[in-house]
């Protein structure tokens, strides 16, 4: 039973100014707990932003920090909101958006939108540091970000200078930073299952060799098909090149390089690791990167028959995930002199996920505002 206690001022912040107006206000008779039933029925939370204001404080936090926000909401809405209420919506929404995709993963069996059958359902991973609060000093952590796309989602052009260019379509993105491999591999999965994984007649992992992404391929698509991507492949020859003959030494490089990469390019893998073997041994300084390159091309060796890969008509590289790596986490965590907690770090991260996805504007018209600003699911921190 509610004790009516009349009705009760409430302001609310819109992007058109302050919006003054008054609700009835009802009390518990047993727990004395206040109750607006006017609030549900207008999904109002207890912040004091509407929807679609909290919407533009989101949207414009993702892109600048939140000094800046500040001052681009009140010079072009007019709009007064500290940077207190800037940080703590963006970090709740965020929050909200990151526990979601937790809990996908957690309880992933079920998820599965696609209604087609998807020929080929890709993934690629990849990981980008993120500048994290220490006790002491700043210190550096591996955010893990994933992309799940379909094999209908790759558009191919070819550029004015006969080369051709692979755009990627709808993709749908998995991130988590500071959380353990365990996590995102779940994350991953779920996203997976989501866009129709089990219904697929392919799934192709383009990853950059390192040793979970075989432990997951094994442990959830034992039948993928894996392959190293071509950006990763060529690029620890580079390192090794540089390594051995110095960066500034771009002539002797190169023409190091590209004999390997042309052998790499027709799938010819055992051929490019004798000739590694012969020159580390034929050599009595720099072995070292030579036999870790050796290493790392006999641990991906089956995963890195390009020949093959490309007569099936698979995407080799991930240019997808780099770039992603770059607008993503680099244009927005990384800037200068910016440091985050790992709360602050994945919600700013699934934010800007969200707004990259495509599909910003039917997330914020489908939501439920109180479920994303009423909740208790982060802890009270300072974020950049």
């Amino acid at each position: 039973m509610l004790r009516n206690r009349g009705r009760v001022k409430r302001v609310i912040l819109t992007t058109t100014g302050e919006v003054v107006f008054y609700r009835q206000q009802y009390t518990c008779r047993k727990c004395e707990k206040y109750v607006y039933p006017a609030d549900e029925i207008l999904e109002i939370s207890r912040s004091m932003p509407s929807k679609r204001c909290a919407q533009a404080i989101s949207l414009t936090a993702s892109f600048v920090p939140f000094e800046h926000t500040k001052n681009f909401l009140s010079q072009m809405l007019m709009l007064d909101v500290s940077e207190t209420c800037i940080e703590g919506i963006t970090h709740r929404v965020g929050a909200k958006i990151y526990h979601d995709a937790d809990m996908k993963g957690k309880h992933p069996y079920g998820l599965c939108k696609e209604k087609k059958n998807p020929k080929g359902l890709y993934l690629q991973t990849d990981g980008a540091m993120v500048p994290i609060c220490g006790e002491k000093a700043v210190i550096y952590k591996e955010n893990k970000l994933g992309i799940v796309y379909k094999d209908t989602d790759i558009v191919r052009k070819i550029t004015k200078t006969g080369e051709e260019r692979i755009e990627i379509k709808n993709k749908h993105y998995v991130s988590s930073l500071g959380e353990g491999i365990d996590k995102y591999k779940k994350m991953l999965y779920a996203m997976s299952l989501e866009q129709g994984a089990k219904r697929a007649e392919e799934v192709i992992i383009l990853g950059d060799g390192a040793s979970w992404i075989n432990n997951f391929k094994e442990e959830y698509f034992p039948n993928a098909v894996q392959i190293l991507d071509w950006y990763h492949a060529v690029e620890h020859l580079w390192t090794t090149a540089h390594v051995i003959f110095g960066e500034d030494n771009i002539k002797r490089c190169e023409e190091w390089v590209k004999p390997l990469k042309a052998l790499l390019w027709d799938g010819k893998v055992d051929t490019v690791i004798d000739k590694i073997t012969q020159e580390a041994l034929s050599r009595k300084k720099n072995q070292t990167p030579l036999f870790e390159l050796r290493t790392y091309y006999l641990n991906n060796k089956s995963h890195m028959k390009y020949d093959e890969f490309r007569s099936a008509g698979y995407n080799i590289g991930s240019g997808a995930i780099e770039s992603a790596n770059k607008y993503i986490v680099g244009q927005r965590l990384k800037l200068s002199g910016m440091k985050w907690t790992i709360s602050h770090a994945n919600a700013m991260i699934h934010l800007r996920c969200k707004y990259y996805e495509g599909n910003w504007n039917t997330f914020w018209d489908n939501m439920n505002l109180k479920n994303y600003l009423d909740h208790d699911l982060i802890k009270k921190s300072k974020a950049a």
